[in-house]
């Protein structure tokens, strides 16, 4: 639960010509790993996250990142990640969300390269070494100028904050992954989503029994295998139905072998039916255990 917001704009949805991201600061001071730090996923935002303080582990795709402060992580959209809290010491965080049509609107889009060139979970974490140098202090610089009301000059920040973010060329941290296998096999779910995948094929494929390996993607990414799948055609249907395909045709195109069942599980997975549900950042309706 977060006990202070120090700044807190809201301005993705604003007609305001300084509009078009949100910036959070805020502060735990006992956090928990409970709903509120779940697995997740935004569908059309990227997340630039600021880690200022506490203990904790960030888990992206079957990726595991251990925390240091003025380290920024990255995750872009249908990247799933959620932070794992090691202990419930204080918890200090800087948040950007920013629209993909944010690089369009603004007739920057050279400045999304850095979100685009990278591959599933990798690539997540710009180490303090090389945060602080810049990036950090321009992150504090926007904290600052929403706090004064000065949004024009905040926005100008952000757009020096993602051109240096181009300019990185050192190698950024690699992640720690608890099993190589399951990391080649979410690629792999992720290059094939929109295929029949069967638990005993995919067995057969990688050469592994298939209850062992039912065991081990749930240790690493917190869901079973069907779960996973689910979640991710769901998403994959909803980016295809946002970019004009009917609910029918993106169910399909999305790999749901009926709208039946599509909509099954998306009022399972999200609570509410296709055309209820609009929320941004999209959370199971029940949250899956990590650990």
């Amino acid at each position: 639960m977060v006990d202070q917001y120090l700044t807190a704009f809201y301005g993705r949805e604003s007609e305001d010509e300084n509009a078009g991201y949100e910036f959070v600061y805020s502060v735990n001071n006992t956090p928990h790993n409970d709903r509120e730090f779940c697995l997740h996923n935004h569908n059309d935002l990227y997340e630039i996250y600021l880690f200022l303080e506490g203990e904790l582990e960030y888990h992206i795709e079957g990726n595991i990142y251990r925390a240091h402060p003025n380290d920024i992580f990255i995750a872009r959209p249908y990247e799933m990640h959620h932070n794992f809290f090691l202990s419930s010491s204080r918890y200090r965080r800087i948040v950007l969300f920013v629209p993909v049509k944010f690089f369009r609107q603004n007739h920057c889009e050279e400045l999304e390269e850095f979100f685009l060139r990278r591959s599933l979970g990798a690539d997540c974490q710009i180490p303090a070494a090389i945060a602080e140098r810049e990036l950090a202090p321009l992150l504090l610089k926007i904290n600052r100028y929403l706090q004064e009301g000065a949004l024009r000059i905040a926005k100008c920040v952000l757009l020096e904050f993602l051109y240096q973010l181009n300019q990185i060329k050192e190698p950024l941290t690699e992640p720690a992954v608890e099993d190589q296998r399951i990391k080649d096999i979410l690629l792999w779910l992720n290059d094939h989503l929109t295929e029949r995948i069967t638990l005993d094929g995919l067995a057969d494929a990688f050469f592994l029994n298939k209850y062992h390996l039912c065991r081990i993607f749930r240790s690493v990414t917190g869901m079973s295998i069907n779960q996973y799948l689910n979640y991710k055609r769901l998403l994959l249907a909803r980016s295809l139905h946002q970019e004009g395909q009917t609910l029918l045709e993106a169910s399909v195109n999305a790999g749901f072998n009926s709208y039946a069942h599509f909509y099954r599980m998306h009022k399972k997975v999200f609570g509410a039916g296709p055309r209820e549900e609009s929320s941004q950042t999209v959370r199971p309706a029940a949250a899956p255990s990590h650990r």
